[in-house]
């Protein structure tokens, strides 16, 4: 019933526009309430998963395709990595850069095969293209004669080139959405407050390959190192989101309402990079000063 219900969760996604981006990050809670009682996830989900890689073989499908590696990043991976976490004494930010790049490396690995022997930055941005074609209203909405044409095919071109650190960050969501849930289910993890969180201290070498890579590398290794890059500055991001609410303090820090204006706030594009330049100078210069329950005050 666990696999089931946590199947049904995911397909939100695909079948309920906009609603189903924010439903499918749940789809992992049912397997994680299993490993809370003691069993193996695989319990739940190992059936669904041989469901689905069954259906691929017998219609082979693209979009079964999708589907199934879809339920296993945002629904699998997610409590995987909860049950790895429990056996393994991980910081709350290595286990958020474990989740993030093997969800970025199965992305990757996916959209190789899916559109192989082409280039996959080419194809999916053929797919992307070709989705995005019935976009007119769209264009209309900014104005024919304003280069909406070329804003839309930008911003296509664009989510194709990254899509796999996009998929990324949403598992990463995903997860992080688990994290303070997981001591209500019993579990020895994620009971330290969100204020405190920080990078893991080997994140700045993804930063740097990915960087380099994105600036001298040919293609595809460009196309790597641009989503290992964006990847690594959505984990900077959370840090940087942490140390903005840490100094909000206890009464405003810990508020959901003030925490989900700050998120809207910091998802526009100039402030989210400067949350990643937060988080990335925390790693080697200490932003904040004082105790952790402090609420955010200089001791």
């Amino acid at each position: 019933m666990a696999g089931l219900f946590s199947l049904l969760v995911f397909a939100s996604l695909p079948l309920l526009p906009l609603a189903g981006v924010f439903l499918a990050l749940l789809a992992a809670l049912p397997l994680v309430h299993v490993v809370a009682t003691g069993r193996p996830s695989f319990l739940a989900w190992g059936w669904v998963a041989v469901a689905l890689v069954g259906a691929v073989l017998v219609w082979q499908q693209p979009w079964m395709v999708a589907a199934a590696a879809g339920y296993l990043l945002v629904a699998v991976w997610p409590a995987v990595s909860v049950e790895t976490w429990l056996r393994r004494p991980w910081s709350t930010g290595r286990w958020a850069a474990v989740v993030a790049l093997v969800a970025l490396g199965i992305s990757v690995a996916v959209m190789t095969a899916a559109t192989y022997p082409a280039a996959p930055a080419d194809a999916l941005t053929q797919a992307f293209t070709h989705a995005g074609g019935g976009a007119g209203s769209l264009v209309k909405m900014l104005g024919e004669g304003t280069g909406g044409e070329e804003l839309v095919a930008q911003a296509l071109r664009m989510a194709a080139y990254l899509a796999p650190s996009f998929a990324a960050l949403y598992v990463l969501t995903a997860a992080l959405w688990l994290r303070p849930r997981l001591p209500l289910l019993g579990m020895g993890r994620g009971a330290e407050p969100f204020q405190v969180y920080t990078s893991d201290e080997w994140l700045p070498v993804g930063f740097a390959l990915g960087g380099l890579g994105w600036v001298f590398a040919p293609e595809p290794a460009k196309w790597l190192a641009a989503n290992l890059l964006v990847t690594v500055l959505g984990l900077y991001f959370v840090h940087g989101l942490a140390i903005i609410l840490f100094y909000l303090g206890r009464r405003f820090g810990e508020n959901r309402w003030v925490r989900l204006g700050v998120m809207v706030f910091a998802l526009q594009v100039p402030v989210a990079l400067v949350f990643s330049a937060l988080g990335l100078a925390d790693t080697f210069f200490r932003l904040r000063r004082g105790g952790a329950d402090d609420g955010g005050r200089e001791a």
